[in-house]
């Protein structure tokens, strides 16, 4: 038996600020159109069934728009007579009893089977039994329910959650559990996991299928797709996926002027135009980035489909340009003392305190100023 075992596609998901011509955000759209090229891919390959391993949605309480197009990819999963097991993630799964879950909407479908009531389900779907763990609202309601799990000899375990191997890569959402290495029994025949967004082998029976898209910019390094796995061999292989890319450009900007600076990043973003791009600008000079030409800067970031500028200052050429902490301490207490008369003397204790203690702010975060050049 073959599975395409797929998760996080986050459907819904908006980001970056730039809009289509109909006013759209054009991520959220991209990762609608991708989703569905996904799917079309899926059919070609013909597997036996397809796993979705949590947060289809993006939130809990879906717009109608990623309602409707999951539906359309279910019923085109099925029109081909491909099978579908989902679970819920904690992304769109309700914190509380009192919120129904977006998936009651899908109860009925055909070859469609949904874990997402916060307990342990299975579903027999060829010649393999599917046992679903969704999102559960404690982790020990997590070791509750794999406690229920009755194997039969050919098993698959679907669940969502960051296991302890990854656990100082944690991405700390909301609902976010820690799937026990105790969970990883090597009697299954695979074991598909979502929630961590790089496609990566835990185990060798167990995987992160990874995300289809890329969400932020720590994941520039990652892999993305899909996997179609063999449940007869264990052979596992990854599946390529249409997605809007992601890249982090590095520049040393050492001793560059402003005009060398853009020079730089356009050559380096030339081939990038349909990427999401984050520029950083290591060693740059302040004054060089000041200087840089904004409108020229903004032209090219209307031909890209996301650019971000991240600059990291050259410590060593603001200490020149700039006086000693102390120094401007004593300038400002001088410049008070020039103003004295002008502050009633209830406050002038405090407006002497709150002046040095702001000074001494802006000096500790002068480097961590930044520019979004998407804007």
């Amino acid at each position: 038996m073959r599975i395409v075992h797929i998760a996080d596609t986050h459907l819904g998901f908006q980001s970056f600020s730039r809009m289509d011509e109909k006013g759209r955000n054009l991520m959220e759209e991209c990762i609608y159109r991708d989703f569905g090229q996904a799917i079309e891919r899926i059919t070609e390959l013909k597997p036996d069934a397809v796993v979705h391993a949590g947060d289809v949605f993006h939130h809990v309480r879906p717009r109608i728009r990623p309602l409707y197009i999951f539906k359309q990819s279910l019923e085109r999963l099925s029109d081909a007579g491909i099978p579908v097991i989902v679970i819920s993630g904690n992304h769109d799964a309700p914190k509380s009893y009192s919120a129904l879950s977006p998936f009651y909407l899908y109860d009925g479908m055909k070859d469609v089977y949904i874990a997402h009531r916060y307990r342990y389900e299975r579903f027999e779907v060829g010649d393999h039994v599917f046992h679903c763990i969704p999102f559960c609202f404690t982790q020990e309601d997590y070791l509750e329910e794999f406690r229920k799990i009755k194997m039969c000899g050919s098993d698959v375990l679907v669940m969502h959650g960051l296991v302890e191997a990854l656990r100082d890569q944690s991405m700390k959402p909301v609902g976010e559990h820690i799937v026990s290495d105790s969970f990883l029994k090597s009697d299954f025949s695979y074991i598909a996991l979502g929630h961590y967004h790089d496609q990566r082998r835990i185990a060798q029976n167990t995987w992160y299928s990874g995300s289809i898209e890329y969400f932020n910019f720590n994941e520039a390094p990652q892999r993305k797709g899909a996997l179609m796995v063999d449940l007869s061999t264990g052979g596992v292989e990854s599946i390529g996926v249409p997605n809007v890319g992601m890249r982090v450009i590095e520049l040393d900007c050492f001793g560059r002027t402003a005009e060398e600076i853009l020079d730089l990043i356009e050559e380096e973003c030339g081939g990038e135009r349909d990427k999401i791009v984050r520029v950083d600008l290591r060693r740059v000079n302040r004054a060089a980035y000041r200087r840089m030409d904004q409108r020229r800067l903004s032209r090219l970031a209307a031909s890209m489909f996301c650019l971000k500028i991240k600059p990291e200052y050259d410590e060593t050429a603001r200490a020149e340009e700039i006086k000693p902490p102390e120094r401007l301490d004593l300038e400002f207490v001088r410049f008070l003392e020039g103003e004295m008369e002008k502050i009633p003397n209830a406050i002038r204790q405090d407006v002497m305190s709150y002046g040095t203690e702001l000074i001494r702010k802006v000096i500790e975060r002068r480097g961590t100023e930044g520019m979004d050049a998407s804007q």
